[in-house]
């Protein structure tokens, strides 16, 4: 009735849309060559809000998110055209997206990328640069969404400052206290942020299993668990940079996280008993960059992260009791040096060159206790990689622009050691005013996480479900071809096909010799997508802002070793959203926002993957001369946001259900003196244990 109820009020919502015409550092120091070098074409028009640069598209960021219910640096950039974001990741064209700011690479899990750009305040958002294929100067091999955020202070005061308090309300409450302060005199600069989260939250997840074993023995398990977490978390940061003279500088930045997570989990039906999970997580980052007047840069990273996490488990399983303490601790240190260069030539050629090496270290052990097992294990895996780029850009006229790009790789450890090639290619072409067509082929690499490689096994659902490591995991290599087209700076089209070798995701199986559910990161033969978009904006006089995108995907996965049931699954799968704001008044500055989604069923591995969709709401004031902000918001409003997997496939029997929970929140800001952020670095801590 719920999901009723919301497809008809969301295709209520499109229709109104539908009969409505065409809709159905100076510049930064760390500024990206590309950036810099290829010259700027404005698409002109009422109010242009893009920008291409290349084979980059820059938005105006602060104008498609100036009436929304957006404080923070995450939410806002869930706003650019074609960006998907589900479970605190964010996808472009059917693939992952990595984020960087002021060129600074983000190289981290979801969940920590989330935790970071939820810290940083959107009022210090210049722009938003999108690349579908990132040059090989950026360090990033795929999509890229590159921040830029102000460095300049909106009044010249040498002390600037904001202050943010948050109320979320989803079954338990959670509260976040943020303050970030910035002070510049002279060539000198220093920036501090401080967020400081703490609350509670609570899940619901229904399991049902029947479980099918060697003898021919049917087993229904039925199991209802609950999760309660609470816990608290410290974020901060302090930079520090000095201006040599026009584009030389030096910067030093510490940035750390402490979060500190309590968490109790009960089961009743089949299982019953409890689980206690406790963790205690640190992470340190130093990093030192140097730019030179002639284009060089270089700079020095280095991170410590610890991970220590204790598990007390008993239950009574079907097949017996369950009695384990068990303590897992993850440890890593990296360590990045980079040297780059980048070179003027005439007749509108650009070259840029450079290398960067890698250097990561990981520790993790496990001890486990019960009444049969008393067993230490320890990992070490160490893994080198070094890397050499260079690229060459050229404009023709201003009418075709070509980037072209190519990285040679090293990659050393226990597992793989080889040489790679990753070639870029960027074509840009303007046809007439206010139309640009950017065609990009890209390869690319991607890792397992190293917690997913070890040895060890971890327990879930009272003990039925046994999380396995993976030492044979192999990493994936990929290939891709993007089409966009913008039309008329607003309207955006985009095509694009991928294909992903030894693809890699974690799956589940029911094993057919004892009453346990394996969960095991595996590599595929391969995965293939192809999909396309459109994303559609219409402005109603002054007073609605719409934007209508649809994205339909066709996907494949193949693997031909998945135990005993080998598998090759297709689907075609699509996706609308509809995001609108209303302004209420100008004076008071008053809007709502109303954003909907519909998503069908797809498919994942084995898995069949239930329909979902949200209706979220939105109410924002700005006011006491436009310094202060207060934003509240009811989040899906019916439910039915959550996806539910369920397995019926050759013998394996297995649905899930999570609970949905409507979110409701207010947040309070308060700037001081005009403030305007400066930049903030990144962590590398991609592969770290989430």
């Amino acid at each position: 009735m719920k999901i009723s109820s919301f497809l008809i009020v969301a295709l209520l919502c499109a229709g109104a849309l539908l009969p409505v015409g065409a809709q159905t550092k100076p510049d930064s120091l760390l500024v990206d060559s590309m950036m810099r070098q290829l010259p700027e074409v404005m698409v002109k028009g009422e109010r242009p809000i893009a920008v291409v640069k290349g084979s980059c598209i820059s938005y105006d960021l602060p104008r498609l998110i100036k009436k929304k219910n957006i404080d923070n640096v995450y939410d806002a950039i869930r706003e650019l055209p074609g960006i998907v974001e589900q479970g605190g990741a964010y996808s472009l064209a059917g693939r992952a997206v990595m984020v960087s700011l002021n060129g600074q690479v983000l190289m981290l899990s979801a969940e920590q990328v989330a935790s970071l750009l939820k810290s940083l305040p959107a009022s210090r958002i210049e722009r938003a640069e999108v690349m579908y294929s990132a040059p090989a100067q950026t360090q990033v091999r795929g999509a890229l969404i590159n921040i830029r955020l102000r460095k300049e202070t909106a009044t010249g005061a040498p002390l600037e400052g904001e202050v943010n308090l948050a109320y979320n309300q989803q079954h338990r409450a959670r509260y976040g206290e943020r303050v970030s302060l910035l002070f510049r005199r002279g060539r000198m600069s220093l920036d501090a942020m401080y967020l400081h989260s703490h609350g509670k939250t609570y899940g619901v997840t229904d399991e049902a299993s029947l479980h099918t074993l060697y003898d021919g023995s049917r087993h229904e398990i039925d199991n209802h668990q609950t999760l309660l977490s609470q816990g608290f978390g410290h974020n901060y940061r302090l930079g520090a940079e000095y201006v040599l003279g026009v584009n030389h500088s030096l910067s030093l930045v510490y940035q750390g996280s402490y979060n500190h997570a309590d968490s109790r989990s009960r089961y009743v039906g089949s299982i019953t008993g409890n689980t206690l999970t406790t963790h205690r997580t640190w992470l340190h980052n130093l990093r030192l960059d140097y730019v030179s007047p002639f284009g060089l840069k270089t700079g020095l990273e280095t991170t410590y992260y610890h991970d220590p996490e204790s598990q007390n488990l008993s239950s009574i399983l079907p097949a017996g009791t369950m009695e384990v303490l068990m303590d897992n601790d993850q440890r890593i240190n990296m360590w990045k040096l980079y040297l780059s260069q980048e070179c003027k030539l005439g007749n509108n050629w650009t070259v840029n060159y450079g290398a960067w090496g890698k250097l990561s270290v990981n520790h993790s052990l496990q001890h486990t206790l019960s009444e049969s097992v008393d067993r230490m294990s320890f990992l070490r895996q160490k893994e080198e990689i070094f890397n050499l780029y260079a690229g060459l850009g050229k404009n023709f006229g201003n009418k075709w622009m070509v980037d072209l790009s190519l990285a040679t790789e090293y990659d050393h450890s226990l597992l793989w050691h080889r040489w790679h090639v990753y070639p870029t290619l960027n074509l840009t072409f303007l046809p007439r005013q206010g139309q640009t067509w950017v065609f990009s082929l890209t390869t690319n690499r991607a890792y397992p996480e190293f917690w997913a490689m070890n040895h060890f096994t971890v327990y879930g659902n009272g003990g039925y479900d046994e999380i396995t490591g993976n030492p044979n995991l192999r990493p994936s290599d990929s290939y891709q071809a993007q089409l966009v087209c913008l039309l008329k700076n607003k309207y955006q089209l985009a095509a694009w096909y991928n294909y992903t070798d030894d693809y890699f995701v974690q799956t589940l199986y029911q094993q057919p010799d004892r009453l346990s559910v394996l969960f095991r990161t595996l590599n595929f033969n391969y995965q293939q997508q192809a999909g396309l978009q459109a994303v559609l904006p219409h402005r109603f006089g002054s007073w609605l802002d719409s934007r209508l995108t649809l994205t339909g995907v066709w996907m494949r996965e193949r693997c031909d070793d998945f135990y005993d049931i080998p598998f090759s699954r297709a689907v075609c799968y699509g996706m609308v959203q509809l995001n609108n704001v209303v302004t209420l008044s100008t004076q008071p500055d008053l809007s709502l926002t109303a954003d909907a989604m519909v998503r069908s069923r797809a498919k994942q591995a084995i898995y069949d993957l239930s329909g979902s969709g949200y209706l979220n709401l939105g109410f924002s004031w700005r006011f006491w001369r436009n310094q202060a902000m207060l934003h509240a918001f009811y989040n899906d409003v019916f439910r039915t946001s959550v996806i539910n997997p369920r397995i019926d496939y050759k013998g394996q029997r297995l649905s899930m259900s999570f609970k949905a929970y409507s979110e409701i929140g207010v947040s309070l800001t308060f700037r001081l003196g005009g403030y305007k952020e400066i930049e903030r670095g990144a962590v590398d801590t991609s592969r770290f244990r989430k």
